[in-house]
C-alpha cells in the first residue's frame, strides 16, 4: 500500500487545516452580466470548411492579421435612455431586458424618440483613423431587434423612428471613399421585440422560443435582413454575429451561405454558433495565459480576436459610464492591445456614441492616445506575429529577425527575459529615432536588457532584440516533474481548449472558467518519474462545481467544495497513476458552476503530489 512521507503528511494536513479554517474577510464583488456566451452545438469553432477559406476570403483574413485593430460601436435606442430607467441605473444596452421594459414602452421612450441627428460618419472615420483603426464594426441589430439601417422589416431607424436618414448607407459610403473597412454586428438569435426572438420573458412565454415561433422569427426577419445588409451597402469586410442560442446547423449554414452569396469576402465570427465561421471570438475582454495559433491554416495566419470597451457598465451610451475620463487607463488600453497581438488575437476596441449621434470626447481622447502610441510603435503590432515563447511573462511580439518586448513598467532600468536561445545582435528602444544601442547581457536563455531612464516611454516602452535567427529560438515550455517528484500545473502554464473563457494576468487565475462544459485547460507535462499522485487543488470554491483531471489513461472527478471567495489550498479526494512520458493532463468542467454567485469561481491550478512506497 502506498503512503505519504511525514514530510508531505504535514503539508497536506496544514493545506486541510487552512482549507476548513479560513475565514473570508474579502469584500464581496458586485458582477453585472451584460452579456451571454453560451455555446451551441458539439463543436466550439472548426466546422466551417478550408475550402471556405477562398482567395476573397483569403485576402480579407490577410487585412485582418496586418491591422490588428478596429472600432466597435454599440449604439440603437438604448442609447436614448442612459441607462436609465424610471429614475434608476439600469444597464446600458442591455437595458430592456435588465429592466424588464415592456416592448410597448421600449418603443415608445427609447426607438420612437431616437433621432440621431448630429451623427456624421467623417467624424467617426477621423476618431478611427487617429486611432490606427483600419476597419470599424456597427451594431445593425442588438438584441433590442431595432434595425439601425433601412430595412423592410418597420422596426427600424429610418422608418419607426421617422428619422428618414440611413445611416448606415452613409457610414458604408463615407468608409468606402475612404478605404476604411466596414463590418456589422448582427443578433441573430436574441430579438426582444419579437415573439419568437430569443431573451424577452416579461411580455412573452419563456426565454427560449417554441421552435415553430423561433424558426418564424428566424426565417422571416433574420435571413431577410441578413440579406439586406449584404446587397445593400458596398463591399462588407466582417459579419459579427452574437449569442447563437437556439441555432442549429442548418440555420448556420443558411448565414454563411447568404453572406457569401452577396459578400464573397466577408469574414464570419465563430459566434454565429456551432463550429461555423471563419475566425474564433473570445468571451467579453477574453484574455488567455498563452500564444493561440491553432486556428491557424497551413497557409493562412487565422487569429482570434476579443473585444474591450473605453466604457464602463456596458458597450452602449450611459450618462454615467460613457462620459468619463480614462487618461488613467490609457496604458492599460494599449498593453491590452500588445498582450492581444503579442497571443496572436486580434483587438476589438467598443465606443457608445450619444444619442445624437456624436462620440463623446473623452472615448475619443481614449483612442487617440492608442493612435499616438501606434505612430511610433506601430511596427512591433502591425502585421506582427506572436511572442516566440508560448508563455510570454509580458507582452511580446515578433518579425522575421526581431523580437519585440512590451513593458508597461521598467523597474531599476532593466528589462529581463528568460527563454529566447537565439542570440541577440542589438537592442535599442523602438521609439528612439536613432536606434541607440542598448547594453545588455545574454547567458544562455536568461537576458538583461539595460534601458537608460531618458528612453522610456510614459506608458509602454517597446525595446527590439535583432536576433541572429530569421524566427527566434526558444526554451523547452514542458512542464518539468519537481526533483521531489512533484507536478504543479499552474493556469499561467496552461492552455485553452476553447476561447470562452479569461484570465487575469496579474491574479494568474482564471475568470469565467467552469460555466461550459468545452472549457478544457490543458497542460503539456514531462514526466520522469511514475507513480501514484494525490492531488492539491488552488481555487476560491464554488459547493456545485466539480470537474474532471483527465490523462491519457485514467479519469478523476475533483470538486470545488471550499471557501467560496477566497482563494485556499485543499486536498482531493482520490488519486491518480502517471506513468513516465510526456503527454497533455486537462480539466474540464463536468457539472457547470454558478454564474449568478457573487463570488465568481477562481481556479489558480493544481498540484499533483507523488506517493511513495
Amino acid at each position: 500500500m502506498k503512503k505519504l512521507t511525514l514530510h508531505r503528511l504535514t503539508i497536506l494536513l496544514v493545506i486541510c487545516f487552512f482549507q476548513f479554517s479560513c475565514k473570508n474577510i474579502k469584500k464581496t464583488e458586485t458582477v453585472t452580466v451584460d452579456y451571454i456566451t453560451e455555446t451551441s452545438g458539439d463543436v466550439d469553432f472548426g466546422k466551417t470548411k478550408v475550402t471556405a477559406f477562398t482567395p476573397e476570403i483569403r485576402k480579407n483574413m490577410k487585412k485582418l492579421y496586418q491591422d490588428k485593430i478596429g472600432m466597435f460601436i454599440h449604439w440603437g435606442p438604448y442609447a436614448q435612455l442612459e441607462g436609465m430607467w424610471n429614475g434608476e441605473k439600469k444597464s446600458a444596452e442591455w437595458i430592456m431586458k435588465v429592466g424588464k421594459i415592456p416592448v410597448k414602452d421600449y418603443e415608445r421612450e427609447a426607438a420612437a424618440k431616437f433621432k440621431p441627428v448630429n451623427f456624421n460618419a467623417n467624424d467617426w472615420i477621423d476618431i478611427a483613423e487617429k486611432a490606427g483603426m483600419k476597419f470599424m464594426v456597427l451594431t445593425a441589430k442588438h438584441h433590442d431587434g431595432f434595425a439601425m439601417y433601412k430595412s423592410k422589416h418597420p422596426y427600424n431607424l429610418v422608418d419607426f423612428a421617422g428619422f428618414g436618414r440611413d445611416i448606415y448607407k452613409e457610414l458604408a459610403d463615407a468608409c468606402a471613399q475612404r478605404e476604411m473597412n466596414l463590418g456589422f454586428y448582427y443578433s441573430q438569435s436574441q430579438d426582444w421585440h419579437e415573439k419568437g426572438g430569443v431573451g424577452n420573458d416579461w411580455d412573452f412565454e419563456g426565454v427560449l422560443k417554441p421552435q415553430k415561433d423561433y424558426d418564424d422569427y428566424f426565417y422571416n426577419k433574420v435571413a431577410p435582413q441578413v440579406k439586406e445588409l449584404t446587397q445593400n451597402y458596398k463591399d462588407i469586410f466582417m459579419v459579427w454575429f452574437d449569442t447563437p442560442i437556439q441555432m442549429d446547423d442548418e440555420k448556420c449554414q443558411l448565414m454563411m451561405d447568404i453572406v457569401k452569396e452577396n459578400q464573397p469576402g466577408a469574414l464570419v465570427n465563430s459566434r454565429l454558433g456551432n463550429g461555423f465561421g471563419h475566425f474564433d471570438v473570445s468571451i467579453d475582454n477574453g484574455k488567455t495565459p498563452s500564444v493561440s495559433t491553432a486556428t491557424w491554416l497551413p497557409d493562412l495566419k487565422v487569429p482570434w480576436q476579443t473585444h474591450e470597451s473605453v466604457t464602463k457598465g456596458g458597450w452602449g451610451y450611459t450618462s454615467y459610464g460613457a462620459e468619463l475620463d480614462r487618461t488613467k487607463d490609457y496604458p492599460d488600453f494599449i498593453y491590452s492591445l500588445c498582450r492581444i497581438v503579442g497571443n496572436g488575437g486580434v483587438y476589438l476596441l467598443n465606443v457608445a456614441p450619444r444619442p445624437d449621434g456624436t462620440i463623446p470626447q473623452s472615448q475619443a481622447n481614449s483612442l487617440r492616445a492608442i493612435g499616438e502610441w501606434l505612430e511610433i510603435n506601430g511596427e512591433a503590432i502591425y502585421g506582427a506575429d506572436p511572442s516566440p515563447l508560448k508563455f510570454p511573462p509580458f507582452a511580446i511580439t515578433s518579425k522575421p529577425g526581431k523580437v519585440y518586448l512590451h513593458v508597461k513598467d521598467i523597474e531599476k532600468n532593466k528589462v529581463s527575459l528568460t527563454g529566447i536561445l537565439s542570440k541577440v545582435n542589438k537592442a535599442y528602444v523602438l521609439s528612439d529615432a536613432s536606434k541607440q544601442t542598448l547594453n545588455f547581457t545574454q547567458d544562455k536563455e536568461q537576458l538583461i536588457v539595460n534601458v537608460p531612464k531618458n528612453l522610456k516611454e510614459p506608458r509602454v516602452t517597446v525595446v527590439v532584440l535583432e536576433i541572429e535567427d530569421e524566427k527566434a529560438k526558444v526554451i523547452d515550455e514542458t512542464i518539468q516533474q519537481e526533483e521531489n517528484g512533484s507536478i504543479k500545473l499552474p493556469v499561467s502554464k496552461c492552455e485553452f481548449a476553447i476561447r470562452r473563457i479569461s484570465y487575469d494576468y496579474e491574479k494568474e487565475i482564471t475568470h469565467r472558467w467552469g460555466e461550459n462544459v468545452k472549457q478544457g485547460l490543458i497542460w503539456t507535462v514531462n514526466v520522469k518519474q511514475s507513480g501514484v499522485f494525490k492531488i492539491i487543488s488552488e481555487d476560491s470554491g464554488d459547493h456545485d462545481f466539480t470537474y474532471n483531471l483527465i490523462t491519457p489513461k485514467e479519469t478523476l472527478e475533483l470538486n470545488a467544495k471550499g471557501t467560496i471567495g477566497a482563494i485556499t489550498k485543499k486536498l482531493q479526494e482520490g488519486s491518480i497513476n502517471l506513468s513516465k512520458g510526456v503527454y497533455q493532463i486537462k480539466v474540464y468542467p463536468k457539472v457547470k458552476t454558478s454564474k449568478k454567485t457573487k463570488h465568481r469561481y477562481k481556479f489558480k491550478g493544481l498540484e499533483l503530489v507523488l506517493l511513495e512506497e
